[in-house]
């Protein structure tokens, strides 16, 4: 019975074991007796191919390493219809968008604190060993370290909670960087809802002038569209809902035809 599943393509085994109940990445892995890093890779590249060729995926993303089979990708497929329901969908996902930005500058500053330890568990960082060590300026700073390295090097993370699109500019980068010697930091992370200005983005990335970058410490930024991108990937936040559509089914009707 384990020869006959691992001889299912990854699209087979996902039309057999996951229609009803979307199934984990290494679950499906394990049945396949494939690696995971493997599993998840074929996943990705069908999504994009998917993309690329206007049509629907074999599957659907239910939540964080949860897939189950995408029954559209089915039989004779009426491609305006899918390109309408696409449509419909992008523009719910755009507006689901919109309204999200507005909650997060709605929120207070131990809200935003606590989304952005959401935020950093999505980032792989130890968020459970984050230690608050200075609150200012709308501003919670916290010392954290990456869970890929083992926690050996300590990270710097800012907090910042900002006004709706509020614009953060250089100023704040430098001040994340001139903190992390007095943590022995290497690094530092902004979290913000605000939007960081071209200056900003250059001063974390370490140009010193348009054409000059200098060796310092990299910040890395998480401004408001970065939060809703990971947001939105990992299904936090929002809850989503599965839209049946019928199509013809002319098989059937062939089978019904006489002459």
């Amino acid at each position: 019975m384990a020869d006959k599943i691992s001889k299912l393509t990854l699209r087979e085994w996902l039309a057999q074991h996951a229609r009803a109940e979307p199934v984990h990445y290494k679950k499906i892995a394990e049945a396949l007796a494939r690696d995971p890093a493997s599993v998840s890779a074929s996943l990705s590249i069908e999504g994009k191919q998917a993309q690329e060729d206007n049509r629907p995926a074999y599957f659907l993303r239910t939540g964080p390493g949860l897939y189950q089979y995408n029954d559209l990708c089915e039989g004779a497929v009426d491609e305006e219809l899918i390109a309408e329901v696409r449509a419909r969908a992008d523009d719910f996902n755009r507006a689901t968008r919109r309204e999200m930005r507005h909650e997060i500058a709605r929120l207070d500053l131990e809200g935003f604190n606590d989304l952005a330890r959401i935020v950093l568990l999505n980032i792989r960082a130890c968020v459970e060993e984050a230690e608050e060590v200075d609150t200012h300026n709308e501003t919670v700073v916290l010392l954290t370290s990456w869970r890929d390295d083992g926690g050996r090097s300590p990270v710097v993370v800012y907090a910042k909670k900002c006004d709706f699109d509020e614009r953060i500019g250089a100023d704040l980068i430098r001040e994340i960087r001139g903190s992390l010697p007095t943590h022995q930091a290497n690094q530092g992370v902004l979290i913000t809802n605000g939007i960081v200005t071209n200056e900003g983005k250059q001063e974390a990335l370490g140009y010193a002038t348009k054409d000059m970058k200098v060796s310092v410490p990299p910040v890395h930024i998480m401004d408001i569209e970065i939060i809703l991108n990971v947001l939105l990937e990992s299904r936090t936040g929002v809850r989503t809902k599965n839209v049946e559509v019928l199509l013809l089914d002319q098989d059937f009707f062939k089978r019904l035809r006489h002459s």
